[in-house]
């Protein structure tokens, strides 16, 4: 069998265990399995769900952010079907990018692996530009967004779905959703990192 992920392809010892189990749609390598889950944590109100600590995906998600890497964003199709096979929301969203980070690197990271992995979302933030968080440390402020969306848009959402790559401080992701419940507070907001410094 490959792996959902990384597709190394493991031999599977002969046994009644395995003779006559189904086939599975997702398997991951024992690397892998040691890493990867859906794993899911309270941040505030909010639940946060994330695949790996931010160690085991820092090399997949730099190739990604900065140069574009399709085949390291198409590694994460499998993990992103699993996930929505698992859990439903009425809109999925991502963290925008700021537009002078976007136009220097020629695209938005998120929304390219949103694409190439065949998620269904929809662009409802807007931010100003802002330093990027990971060179802030103690620093770290509040970041300003803005709904793109009028009232129509959202009027009978109840859940909603804001993807990133890295949760950090949470700063990020608590912005997009306080930008979100200042309008709309009765909408359930949670978050999917594909990974989590821990």
């Amino acid at each position: 069998m490959k792996c959902s992920f990384c597709n190394l392809e493991t031999k599977k010892k002969l046994g009644f265990d395995t003779l006559f189990a189904k086939k599975e749609d997702f398997y991951l390598c024992a690397s892998c399995r040691k890493h990867i889950d859906i794993n899911v944590s309270e941040v505030g109100e909010y639940t946060l769900y994330y695949f790996a600590d931010y160690e085991f995906f820092k090399d997949e998600i730099y190739s990604i952010k900065y140069f574009g890497d399709v085949a390291c964003a198409v590694k994460f199709k499998n993990l992103l079907d699993k996930f929505f096979s698992l859990n439903n929301f009425d809109l999925v969203t991502i963290v925008p990018a700021n537009e002078i980070r976007e136009i220097i690197r020629g695209f938005d990271h998120i929304e390219q692996v949103c694409k190439l992995c065949d998620v269904d979302y929809k662009k409802i933030l807007s931010c100003d530009y802002r330093k990027k968080q990971s060179k802030l440390h103690k620093e770290r402020k509040e970041n300003r967004y803005h709904l793109l969306c009028d009232e129509m848009t959202l009027g009978s959402i109840k859940s909603v779905l804001i993807i990133d790559d890295i949760y950090t401080s949470g700063n990020t992701l608590l912005g997009c959703a306080k930008t979100i419940k200042e309008v709309y507070p009765n909408i359930k907001i949670s978050f999917l990192t594909l990974s989590k410094v821990i």
